[in-house]
């Protein structure tokens, strides 16, 4: 969950103070070589529903070894993601699925090896018809309730007029308005959230936690709740780009939890902005170089690495970097990778073949690295396995390792390298060469909004064309408003008599509210499903003009362009010879630097599958 204090990077480490570890640890397996999914982002209705997680069990196993998926308890009626908890112990009829649902799908990856990790939202919770009623529950042979004893006393409760007033303890972390913040320090609390936990783990057969906004409640309960339930994994959300203040809260739990690596995500945001890429390195004791973020100085077991997540993706914190790239860099690195489900569906071929690579040289979160190289246009690190070593290069210079030839390459791309001796099975066989079209890709597509046919009118739609990965729309006239400068329109699958009809349906559309297009260059879209939030779509903005409008499903990305400059069935002249070719894989991502392989070729707009040698 997103919390409002933007996170500073720290600029030194203070010295910490390590505590001795008294029995269990119920934070992290040191060693661990497991892989983790993110399964879901903003909104992700469709594609985190348990049956469709489950669908994939197969694949997805092969690959990750645990999967973080939304806080499964009920949240009130209508679609949320769940993070204003109300039930814990008796409803998990969830914006995601059924109890049933849920059950089966844990069962199903539990079966094939693949732990699912439960969202823990337990710093502040829901009434159920206010702002403080929450739900008397039965389990394990008990009633479980909290009341008003049980709220923080600094909560915005105490100021609400005709609400139960708070008489809990003041809060010992950060105020969370929107939901009642519960006091940690009260013992009915603390056994409520520890069989609460313990039915997570006990009942649904959850393997683990990510424990939401940790920084509204002080470490020490982490250590508590952790101790008597004994989760096998888990880990924070303590969201801050200070390494000091990640280490404190670590140290806090009594090291019983792990924490996600934010000034990590910070450093390699920051490389990658300003293709840095130093800023990948963080100088140890101020001389030895090592992976920047929190894998290092002793908390690299501690450690879950990303790139994005739910929040920072939609946030000022988003990464708008080489995705592949940044994976590779997590990817062969110690700490637990935690890999974003959109980058994941966007980028699968590549991420399969880096960990294919981790998993064959038995990277683990504890790995040894050696950095060889640290410039402005390269990083360089060796990590050592529990069964070989692999070398990887991000950035953009073209340098190899010593030792290490051409033949040594297990994968490579745009900005990245990585070398092993290590034998690596290859993920997935060769791809049919005539695959079948894109999944997710709808079947019928219009652009609406300021047409020349028509100014938002349900009625009126310019249809797409498909080709492969891709949906069209030629020789669109937008126009705009008396009062506006720009002319605005979004994508729907439906087009009917009213926008009730409309909005049945699938739309799809910007991040932002009326984001504004440039001629030329790629921007980022969304799909708001029917009967969640289809009616919520944002629009763009664009210059008045007539344009060809091209949805890419492949990158999720929208291009405007000129007519006959799309690429797909425009009508620029036939290309000649010399034209510049521009390779894609066979799932439709496009590959700057391709390696031998089957490709599909664009030039001009003349498409064809060749083999590169």
């Amino acid at each position: 969950m997103k919390i409002f204090a933007r996170p500073l990077l720290a600029t030194c480490a203070i010295a910490m103070s390590v505590s001795a570890m008294q029995g269990g640890n119920y934070a992290w397996p040191a060693n661990y070589e497991g892989v983790m999914l993110q399964g879901f982002y903003w909104d992700s209705y469709s594609d985190t529903r348990w049956t469709n997680l489950e669908s994939q069990s197969d694949e997805l196993s092969q690959y990750f070894k645990l999967i973080w998926v939304p806080n499964s308890g009920r949240c009130g009626s209508g679609n949320n993601m769940g993070y204003m908890p109300q039930y814990w112990f008796t409803n998990h009829n969830s914006s995601f699925g059924t109890e049933s649902q849920l059950r089966k799908m844990i069962t199903t990856f539990k079966e094939k090896g693949t732990g699912i990790i439960a969202d823990v939202v337990v710093n502040h919770r829901n009434g159920v018809t206010n702002w403080a009623d929450f739900p008397v529950e039965q389990w394990n042979g008990r009633t479980w309730q909290i009341g008003p004893e049980g709220i923080c006393s600094n909560d915005e409760l105490v100021n609400a007029s005709g609400q139960v007033k708070p008489t809990g303890a003041p809060d010992t972390g950060e105020n969370f308005d929107g939901c009642r913040d519960l006091d940690h320090t009260n013992a009915n609390v603390q056994d409520n959230v520890k069989n609460y936990c313990k039915f997570l783990l006990e009942d649904l057969g959850y393997t683990g936690f990510r424990y939401d906004m940790v920084k509204g409640y002080a470490g020490r309960f982490n250590k508590i709740y952790n101790e008597y339930s004994k989760p096998t994994y888990s880990v924070g959300e303590y969201w801050d780009g200070s390494y000091d203040a990640v280490a404190a809260w670590i140290e806090a739990t009594g090291k019983q939890s792990a924490a996600f690596d934010f000034p990590g995500k910070y450093a390699i945001n920051k490389a990658f902005a300003e293709n840095d890429m130093t800023q990948l390195v963080w100088k140890a004791n101020g001389t030895t170089p090592q992976p920047a973020g929190m894998i290092h100085f002793g908390y690299a077991q501690y450690s879950v690495t990303f790139v994005d997540n739910h929040d920072t993706y939609r946030d000022g914190s988003k990464f708008n970097g080489n995705v592949i790239a940044a994976n590779a860099f997590i990817l062969c690195s110690p700490g637990t990778p935690c890999v974003f489900l959109p980058h994941w569906k966007s980028n699968k071929t590549e991420i399969k073949k880096l960990i294919a690579v981790r998993n064959a040289v038995g990277i683990h979160n504890m790995s040894a690295v050696k950095v060889l190289k640290t410039t402005r246009d390269c990083y360089m690190a060796e990590v050592t396995g529990s069964k070989g070593k692999l070398v990887v290069k991000i950035g953009s210079a073209m340098d190899s390792p010593s030792g290490y030839s051409n033949s040594d390459i297990k994968a490579s791309g745009n900005g990245y390298c990585v070398w092993s001796k290590t034998g690596v099975v290859e993920p997935d066989p060769t791809p049919d060469p005539t695959p079948d079209p894109a999944p997710g890709i709808p079947t019928d597509l219009y652009v609406i909004g300021n047409l020349a046919q028509g100014s938002w009118d349900t009625t009126v739609g310019v249809k797409m064309t498909a080709d492969g990965n891709k949906m069209t729309a030629h020789n669109v006239t937008l126009s705009c408003v008396a009062g506006e400068s720009k002319a605005f329109f979004s994508l729907v699958t439906t087009l009917g008599a009213d926008w009730d009809v409309v909005n049945s349906s699938d739309r799809y559309g910007a991040i932002d509210k009326d984001a504004p297009v440039n001629v030329g260059t790629p921007v980022e879209f969304l799909k708001y499903p029917a009967n969640v939030n289809a009616s919520a779509a944002y629009s763009w903005g664009v210059a008045p003009g007539t344009y060809d409008i091209t949805a890419n499903f492949a990158d999720m990305t929208l291009l405007v362009t000129a007519p006959g400059q799309s690429g797909i069935d425009g009508t620029s002249a036939e290309p000649n010879e010399t034209t510049a070719p521009i390779y894609y894989n066979l799932q439709g991502v496009r590959v700057d630097n391709p390696t031998p392989g089957l490709y599909i070729v664009v030039r001009g707009n003349k498409v064809s599958k060749e083999t590169v040698r």
